[in-house]
């Protein structure tokens, strides 16, 4: 580790020559630097010998160091590229991208709240990452608010794997086997993953007033992330992938919307509930409307054609009144 505080500017550590001191990180330091061979900008970490911190990691140093080295096979638009883990004067160097983007502890800071299609694509996007990495034996052990990067564009990016991990993350929710101290797999981070969600979830239903997410149980997307948080491993979902297509059948399928009034609408018979009326509803409801308006139509028809022959009724008796003959013997008044 180096022995004097390192100043913008002022340090190179091996080829590399430190821009920035972004303070303590898990096991060491953490400096944005650059790289004097190929002028890159990268996030370096230095891990000094006597490794602090570790005492607290109940995953083997060995295990995380492999992991770590495993992350140079892997190349995924949503993982910060690994360009170099090796030794320096005892420390180890590990160098990594360094990702432009917001964590979505500071997006949801900045008062930024995901409605239930970003939810969603959030979720598809960290669950594709864990995929790839589950599928070359790497865990993550603490998905967190701050672990995730939200790019401009939209991309999601998890950051924080073996050595690389850059922060402390209070926010992470550790899964029921974390916490007792067994083996951690695949499903430990799907836990963590569900846990986010929900937090986010919550949050978007303070700023909304509950618009977010279907409060009456029967949103599809409550379920998923209820069985990914079940405290028994096996009954969560078999893999990343997996949960990916719950998500995304979660998506299709529209939460459960109460109507006005108290009597709520019973669900299509395909069992999913929409918000908006079905074709053959709003069908019906038109044809409803167009036999109102004919028997509007005929009511007023009638009503001219009686007021037609009183009018014609009143006409004629009006007429045949100064041909009405004279009765015999009744009395005559004549004007001279």
């Amino acid at each position: 580790m180096l022995s004097t505080p390192v100043f913008a500017g002022s340090q190179d550590v091996g080829p590399y020559s430190v821009l920035e001191d972004l303070g303590p990180a898990p096991f060491g330091m953490a400096y944005l630097a650059l790289d004097t061979r190929s002028d890159r900008t990268v996030i370096l970490k230095v891990i000094p010998p006597s490794r602090p911190g570790l005492g607290q990691e109940i995953t083997p140093w060995e295990i995380l160091l492999e992991e770590t080295a495993a992350l140079l096979r892997i190349y995924h638009r949503g993982l910060p590229a690994l360009f170099e883990v090796t030794e320096h004067e005892g420390s180890l160097l590990v160098a990594f991208e360094a990702v432009k983007g917001e964590t979505l502890h500071g997006l949801l800071a900045h008062g930024a709240r995901p409605d239930r299609g970003q939810l969603i694509d959030w979720g598809c996007q960290i669950l594709e990452i864990l995929a790839e990495a589950h599928a070359e034996g790497l865990l993550h052990r603490h998905i967190g608010e701050d672990s995730v990067l939200v790019t401009t564009e939209g991309r999601v990016v998890l950051t924080g794997f073996g050595l690389t991990q850059l922060v402390f993350d209070p926010l992470t929710a550790l899964a029921p086997e974390q916490v007792a101290g067994e083996p951690l797999t695949p499903q430990s981070d799907l836990y963590a993953v569900g846990s986010l969600l929900r937090r986010l979830t919550f949050a978007s239903r303070l700023k909304s007033g509950g618009g977010v997410v279907g409060t009456n149980g029967r949103d599809p997307l409550l379920k998923v992330l209820a069985r990914a948080t079940f405290s028994d491993p096996a009954a969560r979902y078999r893999s990343a992938a997996e949960m990916a297509d719950a998500l995304r059948q979660a998506g299709r399928a529209r939460a459960a919307v109460p109507a006005t009034g108290p009597r709520a609408v019973p669900p299509a018979a395909d069992s999913r509930v929409t918000p908006f009326p079905s074709p053959q509803r709003a069908r019906s409801e038109d044809s409803e409307d167009g036999d109102r308006r004919w028997a509007l139509l005929l009511l007023a028809v009638t009503l001219l054609l009686m007021l037609s022959v009183i009018a014609t009724g009143w006409f004629l008796i009006g007429g045949d009144a100064g041909d009405v003959p004279e009765v015999p013997g009744s009395a005559q008044t004549s004007i001279p």
